[in-house]
C-alpha cells in the first residue's frame, strides 16, 4: 500500500494534558517514512474492517500508553509523494504517564499550543507534514481562544479557551512570585477545604504560568455576604494558618525573617511618603498605626492579600480563594482583616467564631485593615496614578476612625 502510495484510512490524535499543553514527540530514526521528524499526533493506518475510533484508541495506547477517551475533530484528506489517506482526527486529554513505543518514539515533551505553532513555523524543526496540514488550523483556533489581558498589580492575566487562566509577570521581581506559586500550590491544594489554583509553568521565556479556572465569581458586593460565607471563610483560614512548616519550606515562600524585613522597609516608605500627604489632624494616628504594625507578631503561612477580589463565591457559598502571589510567613491577622472588618456583621461574626479569633488577633486585624489603603497610595505613587493616590488617602482617613469589633 505505501510502496504504491495507495489511498487508505488513517487516524491522528492530539494528546493534551489538563493544562492544555500538547505532547510533542520525535519519531525514531528507523521509521520508513519521515524518520526523526517531530510529530504532535499519535495514529496510524486503520486496519481492514476496523472502526476508526477503535483504530485511534489502539494506536494511541501502543505509541504513547494513553488510554483516555477521545473526542472527534472531524475528517480530512491528505496526499503527498509518500502517502495518500483519508484522516479521522481526534483529541484527548491525559493526566497520566507517557509510555513510548520504542519502535515509534525516541522522546517527547509537553509544550504549549503557542510554542508548538512557533516551532512548526521554525525551519529548524521538521514536523510531519500531514499532521501540520490536518491539524494546524485547529491549533491556531485554540491559540486564538483567549480574552484580552487583564492588568493586575503584579501580572497580566487572560482566560484561555474558557478553561484556564494564564499569567505573565508585569515586573522582573514578579517572576519569582509566580514561580513560587508553582511550587507552593501543589502542596497546599490537597490540604485546604476550598479550591485554590494550582499553576504550572507553561512557557519559560517569557515566563507564563497557567492554572485551571477556579469556579465562582469575585466578591464585588461584600454586603451580600452572609453567615454561611463567613463560616466557610473562617474555617478555611483556620486550616491554612494551622499548616505545619514542612508543607511550605523550600518552596520559595518568604520566611518570617525575610517577610518582616520587607514589611519594615514598606512601613518606612509609608512613614516618609504617605504620612506627609495625610491631613495634619490624622498624621499622629497614622504614625501610631505604623508603629503598632511594626511590632513583632506570631507568624505562620498566610495568603497575604485576602480581600473580596480574591475570594470566589457562587450558589450562596464561598467556593475558592485565588491569587497566592503574596503568600508568605507572616501575621495571620493580616488574612483576617478584610474578613472581619470589610464584610457585614453576620459574616464577620461567623468568621470570628469558626476561626476562634483571639482578642489580640482581633486588635491586630483591625490595624491591618486600617493599613490596606496605605498600600494603595504607594501603588498610586508608582504605576497606579494620581486617581489611586486620591482614593487611597480618602480611605485612610475613613479607616483610621474605625473602632469596632465583629
Amino acid at each position: 500500500m505505501r510502496a504504491d502510495n495507495l489511498r487508505h484510512a488513517a487516524t491522528g490524535v492530539i494528546v493534551r494534558d489538563p493544562y492544555g499543553r500538547v505532547y510533542v514527540h520525535r519519531r525514531t530514526a528507523t521509521k520508513d517514512v519521515y524518520p526523526s521528524r517531530w510529530d504532535f499526533t499519535a495514529g496510524g493506518v486503520v486496519l481492514d474492517g476496523e472502526d476508526p475510533v477503535e483504530a485511534a484508541r489502539r494506536e494511541l495506547a501502543e505509541e504513547l500508553g494513553v488510554t483516555s477517551e477521545i473526542e472527534p475533530l472531524g475528517e480530512g484528506d491528505y496526499r503527498d509523494d509518500h502517502t495518500t489517506y483519508h484522516a479521522f482526527r481526534f483529541v484527548t486529554t491525559w493526566d497520566g504517564p507517557i509510555t513510548h513505543q520504542p519502535e515509534e518514539v525516541q522522546y517527547g515533551a509537553w509544550v504549549s499550543v503557542e510554542t508548538l505553532l512557533d516551532r512548526i513555523g521554525d525551519p529548524e524543526y521538521l514536523f510531519m507534514p500531514d499532521s501540520v496540514a490536518l491539524f494546524a488550523e485547529w491549533l491556531h483556533e485554540r491559540a486564538g481562544e483567549s480574552t484580552e489581558p487583564h492588568e493586575g498589580w503584579d501580572s497580566h492575566a487572560r482566560v484561555v479557551e474558557g478553561r484556564w487562566l494564564d499569567r505573565t509577570p508585569r515586573f522582573p521581581d514578579a517572576e519569582s512570585q509566580l514561580r513560587t506559586e508553582t511550587r507552593l500550590m501543589p502542596r497546599l491544594a490537597p490540604l485546604l477545604p476550598l479550591p485554590v489554583p494550582v499553576p504550572v509553568v507553561l512557557d519559560e521565556s517569557p515566563l507564563r504560568v497557567r492554572h485551571v479556572l477556579v469556579p465562582g465569581e469575585p466578591v464585588l458586593e461584600p454586603e451580600s455576604l452572609t453567615a454561611r460565607h463567613g463560616r466557610r471563610l473562617g474555617s478555611f483560614l483556620r486550616v491554612l494558618h494551622d499548616l505545619p512548616v514542612n508543607i511550605y519550606v523550600e518552596t520559595g515562600v518568604p520566611d518570617g525573617v525575610a517577610a518582616r524585613a520587607e514589611l519594615l522597609a514598606t512601613l518606612e516608605r509609608m512613614l516618609h511618603r504617605v504620612t506627609p500627604m495625610l491631613p495634619e489632624q490624622a498624621r499622629d494616628s497614622g504614625r501610631a498605626l505604623l508603629r503598632r504594625v511594626a511590632l513583632p507578631a506570631p507568624g505562620t503561612l498566610i495568603h497575604g492579600d485576602l480581600a473580596g477580589h480574591h475570594v470566589l463565591v457562587g450558589d450562596d457559598a464561598v467556593c475558592g480563594v485565588i491569587d497566592w502571589s503574596d503568600a508568605r510567613v507572616g501575621d495571620p491577622a493580616l488574612d483576617l482583616a478584610w474578613a472581619l472588618f470589610g464584610t457585614p456583621d453576620p459574616c464577620a461574626e461567623a468568621v470570628a467564631t469558626s476561626y476562634a479569633v483571639t482578642d489580640d488577633e482581633l486588635v491586630r486585624a483591625l490595624d491591618w485593615y486600617r493599613l490596606v489603603p496605605w498600600y494603595d497610595v504607594l501603588w498610586g505613587l508608582g504605576p497606579g496614578g494620581q486617581e489611586v493616590v486620591d482614593a487611597g488617602l480618602k480611605e485612610i482617613a475613613v479607616r483610621l476612625d474605625i473602632n469596632k469589633t465583629p
